[in-house]
């Protein structure tokens, strides 16, 4: 049996990366994303508007829903 990663686990290395150096300029909103993404392991138990608000935290827009499931490692 394979161990399950959380959200935050599979989130892309370059993203995590921003989010986290910028915990100091938006520690409510960075804080409840990480918390977030450390407790649930499916895209779509999370609500679109905190996809959105991640989603900040990647290069360049996104534009469709697709883009949201590709914050992350499969």
């Amino acid at each position: 049996m394979s161990d399950i990663k959380t959200l935050f686990e599979r989130l892309k290395p370059e993203i995590k990366e921003k989010l986290i150096s910028e915990e100091t300029k938006f520690p409510t909103l960075i804080g409840d994303l990480i918390k977030l993404l450390k407790e649930n392991v499916a895209v779509t138990a999370i609500t679109l508007g905190d996809l959105s608000n991640l989603s900040n935290f990647k290069e360049g827009y996104t534009t469709k829903i697709s883009e949201f499931y590709d914050m992350f490692d499969e």
